[in-house]
């Protein structure tokens, strides 16, 4: 529906005085809580269905000790304002002139209102559901309404748990262009005109048609965030394997809906718990689960190292075909969700932004329900899968033993270091030079970041992190030497930490420095066989003659004897080789008496 459909709508109105009174004791104080909602793409939907535009007018503007005397609220369906409930309040407080200048509600209007306990049990009774966090309500500049409106209930005895959205702060961050964000300059900007401005409902009925016209603004913004949301969806096979670990999970008694799937842009499926416990990837050599390496016992599957990415020498990958040969790992699934689902509620428990922020966080991933679980485990279950066995390159393992290492270094040893006994200190007189020496690094300067490292190792600074970065570095200027003695280094230090990292860029380097010395060591027999063969083919090969070869003949022609050169000639004739050259190029007919000519 437009945004001006409503328009033509009727209103069904509420009547300011019932024939009924909900009770509320005066000897109680209501607990009242007011939490104010963002929107985003979790809740938007929720919004559009049903909402309660909400309005006060006061005495003044200490929720305190000033007073409501005039409440609005509208009921808004799918953008139609289609119940309203109106009336002014008489607190037993004079107001002020300065409110009553704005308002124009006067203390005569107020002598012949209705009384707080007269008007506030109807209230109830509309907002309904409202006072549940059920339905969310809003209001222009909210936290003035609900103030006054929590107080109110308070203090007459009311319970209440409200959700509301505030329409100030939503135009401010949506409609940009416009003077100010004032409720006035805003229905302005959405064409809504409103003939009664500052009394209650009337504003109240303006505000819920400005959020309706906000949420239009912000689904168009939405539009691309659900793109990518969708993108990071599993696909169907993945989905299969998903629902798989939520019914292991589910069947050890365990509250599965908080469990969330993501794919992520390097093809892995995270299965979240707030944070991730597991992750498996759907690759071309083949189907892969990743766990700890100190879980495989028993396991009787294809098992390879995992990547540094993958965390390295500490977890490994277990290749499977089916989701249900996973069911081997059914413990290990249970005990990591476990873990995390414990670490989840630890975060959320700190406080209500951070429930607030988790709970929205989760909003952005894939769920299953379990009826679409038990919809893909039926399927996965009838599904051909390729029985093919996974073919694992299993690579020769290169050890210390197979490189020779001749790392040339500046750095101190490690008796030399400074506040090696005092962790705290040694971080904080290191750590800004490995901050500077990471900055050089990403910028290229490989040297200037080796020297800021370096310093930062000898003012104590030993974080996993100095020795990540010290690796990357000699990576990056292929100095593997010093990488393979950096990150032994780094292991002996930091063995109560997870060095599986550590570990595998270490063998990694290992791998690369063997690569590198098989090369220069091919590359060395193969100059040092290329000279032999050289010098052989100079020691067995004639010495190649020089010269033109030249025929020694008789007067009618008929050849003497041939000869490779001129001087091979004369050596054996006895005549000089000028008149040999001569008689050959006709400036004279005989030489020694003979006649010449050149073979060629």
């Amino acid at each position: 529906m437009g945004l001006f459909d409503f328009l033509k709508k009727k209103q069904g109105k509420v009547s300011k005085h019932v024939d009924y009174q909900l009770s509320s004791s005066p000897f109680r104080t209501g607990k009242v809580f007011a939490e104010k909602l963002e929107v985003d793409i979790s809740n938007v939907d929720e919004f559009r269905k049903t909402f309660i535009a909400f309005d006060v007018e006061t005495t003044g503007l200490n929720s305190s000790s000033d007073r409501i005397v005039e409440i609005g609220a509208v009921l808004f369906k799918e953008g139609v304002p289609i119940q309203s409930f109106g009336t002014l309040v008489n607190p037993k407080v004079r107001i002020a002139a300065s409110a009553s200048a704005i308002n124009n509600i006067t203390n005569e209007m107020l002598n012949s209102a209705p009384n707080e306990q007269e008007v506030y049990p109807q209230l109830v009774e509309f907002l309904g559901d409202a006072l549940d966090g059920k339905i969310t309500m809003c209001a222009h500049n909210a936290s003035f309404d609900f103030g006054f409106l929590s107080n109110t209930f308070s203090r007459l005895g009311y319970d209440a748990k409200i959700k509301y959205v505030d329409t100030l702060s939503l135009s401010r961050k949506h409609i940009k262009g416009i003077v100010n964000h004032k409720q006035e300059t805003v229905a302005e900007y959405f064409g809504l005109i409103n003939d009664t401005a500052h009394r209650a409902e009337s504003d109240a009925d303006i505000c819920g048609k400005i959020f309706w016209g906000v949420l239009d603004i912000i689904e168009e913004s939405l539009e691309e965030q659900k793109k990518q949301i969708e993108k990071m969806s599993p696909d169907i096979k993945e989905l299969e394997v998903c629902a798989f670990i939520q019914d292991i999970i589910e069947k050890k008694g365990c509250d599965t809906s908080w469990i969330r799937y993501r794919k992520n842009s390097n093809n892995y499926v995270d299965v979240t718990c707030l944070y991730t416990f597991l992750k498996f990837k759907f690759a071309k050599k083949g189907n892969y689960i990743i766990i700890r390496k100190d879980a495989t016992n028993g396991i009787d599957l294809p098992i390879e190292p995992c990547t540094v990415s993958e965390g390295g020498t500490t977890n490994v990958r277990v290749y499977f075909r089916s989701p249900f040969d996973l069911t081997p790992l059914s413990n290990y699934i249970f005990r990591a969700y476990s873990d995390c689902y414990n670490s989840m509620n630890e975060y959320m428990s700190v406080s209500n932004y951070t429930k607030k922020e988790a709970e929205q966080s989760l909003s952005m991933l894939k769920s299953i329900s379990k009826s679409a679980m038990k919809e893909l485990l039926f399927d996965a279950k009838n599904r051909g899968y390729d029985e093919t066995e996974v073919n694992l390159n299993i690579e020769k393992v290169i050890s210390r033993e197979d490189v020779i290492i001749n790392g040339l270094h500046n750095r101190v040893s490690l008796n030399k270091i400074r506040n090696i006994g005092n962790w705290e200190k040694g971080f904080d007189a290191g750590y800004p030079y490995w901050e500077r020496g990471e900055t050089a690094r990403k910028n290229g300067k490989v040297d200037e970041a080796i020297a800021l490292f370096d310093k930062a190792r000898y003012n104590g600074y030993d974080a996993p992190a100095l020795y990540d970065s010290y690796a990357k570095a000699y990576r990056k200027i292929k100095d593997y030497d010093n990488e393979i003695l950096i990150l032994d280094e780094g292991i002996m230090r930091k063995t109560r930490h997870d060095v599986g990292t550590l570990e595998a860029r270490r063998d990694k380097a290992i791998k690369l420095l063997f690569a590198k010395q098989e090369a220069e060591r091919i590359a060395k027999e193969k100059s040092d066989f290329l000279k032999a063969n050289k010098k052989e083919d100079a020691i067995s090969e004639p010495s190649k003659r020089r010269g033109r070869q030249i025929i020694q003949m008789t007067d009618d022609g008929t050849i003497i004897k041939e000869f490779d050169t001129i001087a091979s000639a004369v050596k054996e004739v006895g005549v000089n080789s000028k008149s040999i050259r001569d008689a050959a190029n006709g400036v004279q007919k005989h030489a020694g008496g003979y006649c010449w000519k050149y073979k060629d």
